[in-house]
């Protein structure tokens, strides 16, 4: 008697097809709209709460006594943390910690003498003839103050209105987090209930994998300036605040970068040319290889290989910018996910 065929997944209802309609409308808003802070805060808070829930709950711990440690470890950790970070910022500015003034004030001298050695060779001034001074810098930052208030006013309320969705990111991750369960939800709820729990395990999975893409990035920083720089016998001032501020603003997406490359560029033009080039040989180098290994840990996380995670952030940053770039391996996850579970991948 022949053997029966493997049954292949079960057709989508037409609840599940109108979920993905949903939930894939909802996105577009959500990018369109800028609430991507909102969408990453909720989901990053409800991730958390329900790891901590299941690894407190057990035989001596209710689910829902789980649920209110989770949720009093959260906030307890949360403001030690911006505490922490709020006292670390105070302590670079001030000079207690990495001396940031003095790095500040290194990096104004190196500018200028740089501009000095351009003009008695007859080439080029990068700094303006109208900021030669400290009294000149000012009335030129004040010029540019008052030529772009405008942009300056819609930059802040553009960031005042990304804390607003923060917190309320947050808020709303807290009350799904201790909605209570009293009612048996229809197909529709359940099928779009199931969407947002596979888009949890998404970013839950791609937020692990970013954790290490920064510690590697901070790790790698640190090991050419405090290793292998003074293998060649250079010692580059401030060394150690430079890693911390590395670590610092690679919090920031994109951006963050920039201003850690920026500033290890202009300290290393200080010792000499030459270090200056290779340090800006080396961090290029860095962040082109952590773009693939970017790709590369994201995918092994979500079972997709580095090149599909490479076209997706192309993709997502062409059309949405930055906050396509944040979203583009959650939602790439997602969908693979989806498309996986139907054999359709």
């Amino acid at each position: 008697m022949p053997s029966s065929a493997p049954a292949g997944p079960a057709p989508a209802t037409p609840y599940e097809k109108a979920a993905w309609i949903l939930a894939a409308a909802a996105l577009l808003l959500i990018l369109s709209y800028r609430l991507v802070p909102a969408l990453v805060a909720g989901l990053f808070v409800t991730v958390l709460l329900h790891r901590l829930a299941h690894r407190i709950a057990g035989p001596r711990v209710s689910h829902g006594s789980a649920k209110l440690l989770a949720a009093a470890l959260v906030g307890v950790s949360a403001i030690g943390i911006a505490t922490g970070v709020a006292l670390l910022l105070v302590g670079l500015i001030r000079g207690h910690v990495g001396d940031v003034p003095a790095l500040i004030q290194k990096m104004a001298q190196v500018l200028d003498e740089t501009r000095l050695w351009l003009e008695e060779r007859g080439g080029p001034s990068f700094v303006p003839d109208t900021v030669q001074d400290a009294d000149q810098l000012k009335q030129a930052a004040a010029a540019w103050l008052r030529e772009h208030a405008v942009e300056l006013r819609r930059t802040g309320g553009e960031l005042g209105r990304a804390i607003v969705h923060i917190a309320v990111g947050i808020a709303v991750g807290v009350l799904i987090f201790f909605h209570p369960r009293s009612y048996t939800p229809g197909p529709l709820a359940r099928a779009l209930a199931e969407r947002g729990r596979r888009l949890a395990d998404a970013f839950e999975a791609i937020v692990f994998a970013q954790v290490k893409i920064s510690a590697l990035n901070t790790v790698l920083t640190g090991l050419y300036l405090l290793l292998l720089l003074p293998i060649l016998g250079v010692h580059l001032p401030f060394a150690g605040t430079l890693v911390a501020i590395t670590f610092l603003t690679g919090l920031l997406p994109v951006v963050g970068n920039l201003i850690s490359n920026t500033v290890i560029v202009v300290i290393s033009l200080g010792v000499s040319a030459w270090v200056a080039l290779g340090s800006l040989a080396f961090l290029v180098v860095i962040h082109k290889l952590e773009y693939f290994t970017n790709a590369r840990i994201v995918g092994r996380q979500i079972q997709a290989a580095a090149w599909e995670m490479l076209i997706a952030l192309l993709a997502f940053e062409a059309v949405f910018g930055v906050p396509g770039l944040v979203l583009a391996p959650i939602v790439y996850a997602w969908v693979k996910k989806e498309l996986t579970d139907r054999g359709l991948v």
